[in-house]
């Protein structure tokens, strides 16, 4: 799903929700306390930083990952090499649904999960809308689930790309730029970001956004594509023209190559009768 006006010639970012996964999760009472009350327990530390209270048994949902149990309960997915060694795996550990993972947990990381459980359910109902076109009611659910969960990343991307979706660029924009904040090297949402710069005409930015990108994943296809397009729409021609030559070497099957080499042929005759128009007398 790509957002509209792909006919700029810049591709679309990738729709989280319904491309990837559609987040779930149980309720938070239906996770096994492993402390039965009274119980004596050492101090410990959980993800958050704070002392741990209880371990709580998590049933693993369709599509969870270690770093996104960690985001859940701790608000931050760097936690997972913490969550990890707690259960004797590594972070990189594919989990089968049903599973059970141990989780320590303080009192505000109890409250976040439940937020994030909260939010959860309006996400999803976001994500199934979103892929049935409707735009505007998916807008409202994540919002909704922006309002139980602030932190909620993916909500607040695809808030973004809903918005991008519907033609609203300068809010797409706002969305994005608060998802970014979340997670600022995250390319996913970076590339979003520099489509809705590029969308709203600032297209100086989109350069700077899809060049981030870049850094942090550099062989993402469509950052290349669209930072040469980008570059060529605010007149650095000849940084264009290396760039659009560069993504046609480097993706030589790629999904904009025919469209690349395109342009590529224009400005070669577009030169070729600058040259001509110019000559001397």
């Amino acid at each position: 799903m790509t957002v509209r006006g792909r006919e700029a010639g810049c591709p679309g970012p990738r729709f989280a929700g319904v491309l990837a996964r559609i987040l779930t999760g149980v309720a938070f009472g239906t996770a096994v306390v492993l402390l039965a009350a009274g119980c004596s327990f050492p101090p410990s530390t959980s993800g958050s930083g704070e002392a741990t209270v209880e371990i709580v048994s998590h049933e693993v949902s369709e599509g969870e990952t270690i770093a996104s149990i960690a985001d859940d309960y701790y608000g931050d997915r760097a936690a997972d090499q913490y969550l990890a060694d707690k259960n004797d795996v590594s972070p990189e550990y594919e989990l089968e649904p049903g599973a059970v993972l141990n989780v320590p947990v303080g009192a505000s990381d109890v409250e976040r999960y439940k937020r994030r459980t909260e939010a959860k359910i309006f996400y999803n109902r976001g994500t199934l809308l979103a892929g049935r076109g409707d735009l505007q009611k998916a807008e409202e659910e994540f919002r909704a689930a922006l309002r139980a969960d602030p932190s909620f990343f993916d909500a607040g991307y695809n808030l973004g790309v809903v918005l991008l979706m519907s033609g609203e660029a300068s809010r797409a924009t706002a969305a994005l730029e608060r998802a970014a904040s979340l997670r600022p090297n995250d390319p996913m949402v970076l590339f979003a970001l520099g489509r809705a710069y590029f969308e709203e005409g600032r297209t100086e930015q989109a350069i700077v956004a899809f060049g981030r990108v870049l850094d942090v994943d550099p062989g993402n296809e469509d950052a290349h594509y669209s930072r040469a397009i980008a570059l060529l729409k605010v007149g650095r021609r000849e940084e264009g023209i290396i760039s659009l030559d560069a993504y046609v070497r480097r993706f030589p099957d790629g999904v904009w190559v025919d469209q690349a080499r395109r342009r590529l042929e224009e400005l070669a005759r577009q030169a070729a009768e600058d040259e001509w128009q110019n000559r001397p007398e």
